[in-house]
């Protein structure tokens, strides 16, 4: 009797090690797979080529002054830089930050201490509208408007010089004599 009180215990104890170890699994698959979607943790290997500078790559610094402005240019690259990926053309490029890097596009910043040359003087020049550096007073332009097609108010401000901050600015005030 005691033999057959001992195999029932082990049995029964069997059973309940059985049923706990499967809710056990049961409860981590459920709580590990909860909210998402079939297939979801899986990482999928995207066969893109890597980007690198090529011949249509456009290579843009840009400027930034301490005076607010920025000037940009923008240049193609040279071929010995074809094939050149990110961290080769960062460390090529040590003095700049690099923000954007796609085999389309390179953008480079610099901060530089000082103004930059985008503040200007417009007044008369040989009887037209001309745009001349503020700092240097070194002439930028002369555009193709007569100051004796201005209003008179427009002559006596261009007699003293009309003084204008930004590229954009000073399109903008051109484009409004010209109008």
């Amino acid at each position: 009797m005691r033999k057959a009180i001992k195999y029932t215990l082990i049995g029964i104890s069997g059973i309940i090690f059985t049923i706990i170890g499967g809710m056990t699994g049961y409860f981590f698959a459920y709580t590990s797979e909860k909210g998402t979607e079939y297939g979801q943790g899986l990482v999928m290997a995207e066969a893109q080529p890597t980007d690198v500078i090529n011949e249509n790559t456009v290579l843009e610094f840009v400027y930034n002054y301490s005076d607010g402005f920025s000037e940009t240019q923008q240049n193609l690259p040279q071929q010995f830089m074809y094939g050149w990926d990110r961290e080769k053309t960062k460390s090529a490029y040590k003095d700049w930050l690099m923000t954007e890097f796609s085999k389309d596009r390179v953008v480079f910043n610099k901060s530089i201490n000082g103004n930059s040359t985008q503040h200007y003087v417009i007044r008369e020049d040989n009887g037209y509208v001309a745009v001349f550096y503020r700092e240097s007073n070194i002439l930028k332009e002369v555009t193709s408007t007569p100051i004796e097609s201005l209003s008179d108010e427009d002559k006596k401000l261009f007699e003293n010089g009309v003084e204008i901050d930004g590229e954009k600015n000073l399109i903008k005030y051109i484009e409004s004599l010209e109008t």
